[in-house]
């Protein structure tokens, strides 16, 4: 097998990132605040859109981890403004043939150095509680539950927990 390659997803690799998102979306409906139905009939300028930071005035790290070409896995960071001192973590999505294999670990290590980089001090997601995996992930590269359980979706049963990790004892 090959070694998995992460890049950092622009707006002229669209494509991989749409077939990505909907992939994870798709095979995982339950861990994310968005669907596929939702996200499934965008329009190709919509996804490229995504991917164009300086149009959209934002401060994001899309990524994408690739093998042979085919996405397995994404991430993004992402810094609301005005809090400058929190990045965040969304649509965090391994391949599940390929999870176990350190890419869930290397992308959150890309978006801490990219955080850290950026003067944060602090990173945030929040992760869906039947998710044992996920939570495993998360507690083992140091993150805490931070706040109460909320909604995944409006009217959804599910519940995810807001987790955080001061970026300054960061493993």
């Amino acid at each position: 097998m090959s070694k998995f390659e992460i890049k950092i997803l622009t707006p002229e690799n669209w494509e991989l990132y749409k077939l990505a998102r909907l992939n994870s979306l798709r095979e995982s409906p339950d861990s994310f605040g968005s669907t596929h139905d939702q996200e499934a009939v965008l329009s190709d300028s919509e996804w490229q859109s995504r991917l164009d930071l300086k149009l959209r005035d934002i401060d994001a790290l899309p990524l994408v981890a690739e093998m042979d070409g085919q996405p397995v896995g994404i991430a993004w960071g992402f810094i609301h403004k005005p809090n400058l001192q929190v990045a965040h973590i969304y649509q965090m999505w391994i391949s599940p043939e390929f999870r176990g294999k350190g890419i869930a670990k290397s992308l959150l290590l890309k978006i801490q150095a990219w955080a850290i980089a950026r003067g944060c001090g602090l990173m945030a997601l929040a992760v869906t509680t039947s998710n044992e995996a996920a939570v495993n992930l998360y507690r083992t590269f140091g993150f805490v539950a931070a706040g109460p359980l909320e909604e995944l979706r409006v009217d959804s049963p599910l519940l995810v927990q807001p987790m955080v990790i001061e970026l300054n004892s960061a493993a």
